[in-house]
């Protein structure tokens, strides 16, 4: 389907690994959203993939932080980084 989406990514340092968050915001899509900004969780060994949904990124980049804690229970840093708009 086509949309055309705005991207912000965001550095989230968990324990002594770095992830590298791209938070999508929804600008015009034929296809729906349950929110207007999301961020697709792959998956790994310790968990499944999902998807988080907000009304900012920033609420989405703390969600995704949130979750991905949970599988390391240690202390978390979040960075803004760059902003990059893209059509998919």
């Amino acid at each position: 389907m086509a949309r055309i989406i705005k991207e912000e990514k965001y550095i989230l340092l968990i324990e002594s690994k770095e992830y590298v968050l791209r938070v999508q915001e929804l600008l015009w899509g034929l296809e729906p959203w349950p929110e207007k900004f999301r961020a697709q969780i792959t998956a790994s060994a310790e968990r499944k993939a999902t998807t988080v949904y907000g009304s900012t990124g920033r609420e989405v980049a703390e969600q995704a932080r949130k979750y991905l804690s949970c599988f390391s229970g240690a202390r978390t840093w979040l960075s803004n980084a760059k902003v990059a708009e893209g059509r998919t």
